[in-house]
């Protein structure tokens, strides 16, 4: 895998919408002590506003880390819950994500990561999703 890499992140709320949402972006890969770890920027409006993003992963455990309009931090770990505050320029909700499954495959040029969870918004269940993570040589 190289370190310049285009990332493909589809998500999808099953109990809301069954239209995936998806952006196709530029970014760093690298690999440390087993652990995979992935930075870029998104931009998901025309307001300027970027949000930087950080994604980390390895077996049973995917985490991203996102800064700027959005600022989040949710932790995705098979079989458990976790709690993250979600704050926007609208405002700040408190997130909570059961998580029932993650996979990792790997080749040489790409790694694609599945995660399948439930999410629930201020202590209201909103659906079943899915993210998958695609990360490729460029």
């Amino acid at each position: 895998m190289t370190k310049d890499v285009l990332i493909t992140v589809t998500g999808r709320q099953f109990d809301v919408n069954d239209e995936a949402t998806e952006i196709i972006t530029p970014g760093t890969y690298y690999l440390k002590n087993g652990k995979h770890y992935v930075l870029y920027d998104e931009q998901p409006d025309d307001s300027g506003d970027v949000i930087k993003n950080r994604v980390k992963f390895h077996d049973g455990h995917f985490e991203m880390v996102k800064n700027g309009a959005v600022s989040s931090a949710l932790k995705f770990n098979i079989d458990e819950k976790s709690e993250s505050v979600y704050r926007t320029t609208a405002g700040t909700v408190m997130m909570e994500v059961h998580t029932h499954d993650i996979s990792i495959l790997e080749n040489d040029d790409a790694i694609r990561t599945t995660v399948k969870y439930s999410l629930t918004i201020n202590g209201q269940f909103i659906s079943e999703c899915e993210v998958n993570f695609v990360i490729e040589s460029r």
